[in-house]
């Protein structure tokens, strides 16, 4: 009888070994793309605000000003578009991720059913 539970537990405890391994590896490959997309989106706006502060260090008068105006809106608009669209990818990897978690979740609770509710249905069965 020990043998049994033994061996289920064992069962059950290298599946949920296993399940925590895969979910440890989707999790990690989720912050490595977070993290590269967040670092090409910072260099992005990192060259885009040196360039842009350099232009604005060379408007000395006011008609330069009124020339430097267009440039100064179309980059708070580029960076509004970069912010946006950065985080809709960051929000795909997200639910991607969640999903994949999931799976793996739902595959440990019917694996963990079948080798313990099966196993107690025959017993039933077989003790009436």
């Amino acid at each position: 009888m020990f043998d049994s539970l033994a061996t289920q537990f064992s069962q059950y405890s290298k599946q949920l070994t296993d399940a925590t391994m895969r979910a440890n590896a989707i999790t990690v490959g989720y912050f490595e793309t977070l993290t590269s997309l967040q670092t090409k989106a910072m260099e992005s706006r990192m060259e885009a605000a040196t360039a842009f502060a350099s232009e604005a260090a060379e408007v000395r008068d006011l008609e330069a000003a009124k020339a430097f105006f267009p440039k100064s809106v179309a980059f708070v608009k580029d960076a509004s578009e970069q912010l946006y669209a950065l985080s809709q990818e960051t929000l795909k990897q997200n639910i991607k991720t969640a999903e994949a978690l999931a799976n793996i979740a739902k595959a440990n609770f019917e694996a963990a059913n079948e080798s313990i509710v099966r196993p107690a249905v025959k017993a039933a069965k077989a003790k009436a």
